[in-house]
């Protein structure tokens, strides 16, 4: 059983796991005290892997470190994670042998917690995130080769406690780790987050850690927690609300924010500036500010969103060789005529989807996509 430092004996918790272990809020950190026998999966550098004797773990945020802000650092605290995350216990005051850790730039005062409870077991899902700077998708190309590199990783977290009341084993601790992962994916699916790498819908940010605690002292033993079993629907469940609520607390990221063809398209970079800057090209007698003002508004254009939703994701799966380069363009195709039809714009030459050369077809599509939203834009400037 732990001690608590002196400085946590002079704090109250802001509220206990369902094992009954005290989390506090102590300076830019979260800090769990583990009050009895817990098996822990930590993906940390600091004492990570599978553990039974850690006493405290924590999540540390670096999102008022003027560097950090200033985007002039990432906070780092040493050469590499471990002498980070070990400066970090020690200026906490916690015992590095028998401490884990992770960090972030999302604020602690916006983590979110969710909770289920089957049979008399609690599980509980305590969240912090971030994906609009960081985010990216399992397999792209890499942000820089750590053998050769030093650069600094941007900020930008998805950090997760994961507490089970429960006794499970190290193997389905760990499957526990695997099923929240997933659930953090899906939440991401369900909010349309961009990767900020690629052309893809993020599956995470690329700084995302998860530690996951069990009740060794727990009568109810567990030996599966994967998504055919009550454990993984609460696991998902918890992990998947928590994700997307503290999400919205940090920066905003909502289902109302992300009903945006911005926000759902710039990964294709399809942006407001974008569009602005084509219908500029086109039309150069009209006013930037006055194009701004009314692209606001055509960016929450709701027949506007599904029509260029709808022709990311036929682009989607062109890429991903499902549909062919024909059956993509022609219907994508077919929805850019409707729009030029009910929009009435006629000044401007559509392309043919063939005739670019050295381009994939769906490149094309995307650039007569922008096309068409700054002729749309016009009209509804002009009319």
């Amino acid at each position: 059983m732990s001690t608590p430092i002196p400085e946590l004996g002079q704090l109250q918790p802001l509220f206990f796991s369902p094992m009954g272990d005290p989390i506090y809020h102590y300076g830019e950190s979260m800090i769990v005290r583990f009050v009895g026998h817990r098996g822990v999966v930590s993906t940390s550098n600091l004492n990570g892997g599978y553990r039974e004797d850690l006493q405290y773990a924590f999540n540390n945020s670096c999102g008022r470190h003027p560097d950090v802000v200033a985007k002039r650092s990432t906070g780092m605290r040493g050469k590499t994670m471990t002498e980070h995350y070990a400066a970090l216990a020690e200026d906490l005051g916690l015992p590095l042998a028998v401490t884990t850790g992770m960090g972030t730039a999302a604020l602690i005062e916006n983590t979110a917690i969710s909770t289920r409870e089957y049979h008399g077991v609690t599980v509980m899902a305590v969240t912090t995130a971030g994906i609009d700077v960081n985010g990216g998708r399992a397999g792209e190309p890499a942000a820089y080769d750590e053998f050769t590199q030093t650069d600094l990783i941007k900020p930008g977290t998805i950090n997760v406690f994961l507490f089970i009341d429960a006794l499970l084993d190290a193997g389905a601790l760990t499957r526990a780790i695997v099923t929240a992962t997933e659930a953090k994916t899906a939440a991401l699916q369900e909010l349309m987050a961009n990767s900020r790498y690629s052309e893809d819908l993020a599956t995470g940010s690329g700084t995302d850690s998860m530690i996951a605690v069990c009740n060794r002292a727990s009568e109810t033993v567990l030996y599966n927690s994967g998504k055919h079993v009550l454990m993984g629907e609460m696991i998902g469940q918890t992990v998947k609300e928590s994700v997307k609520e503290a999400l919205a607390k940090q920066t905003a990221m909502t289902p109302l924010r992300q009903a945006s063809i911005e926000w759902q398209t710039k990964r294709y970079e399809i942006t407001k500036e974008a569009i602005i800057a084509r219908c500029l090209e086109l039309y150069p007698s009209l006013q930037k500010e006055a194009l701004e003002e009314k692209m606001i508004q055509m960016d929450r254009d709701q027949n506007l969103l599904a029509t260029v939703a709808a022709i990311a994701h036929l682009c989607d799966q062109n890429r991903w060789g499902i549909l062919s380069d024909a059956s993509m363009s022609h219907t994508a195709g077919s929805m850019l005529d409707s729009l030029f039809a009910e929009n009435k714009i006629t000044d401007i030459k559509r392309m043919d989807y063939t005739s670019v050369a050295d381009e994939p077809i769906y490149r094309t599509v995307l650039s007569q996509t922008i096309l068409t939203l700054a002729g749309i834009l016009k009209q509804r400037i002009t009319t």
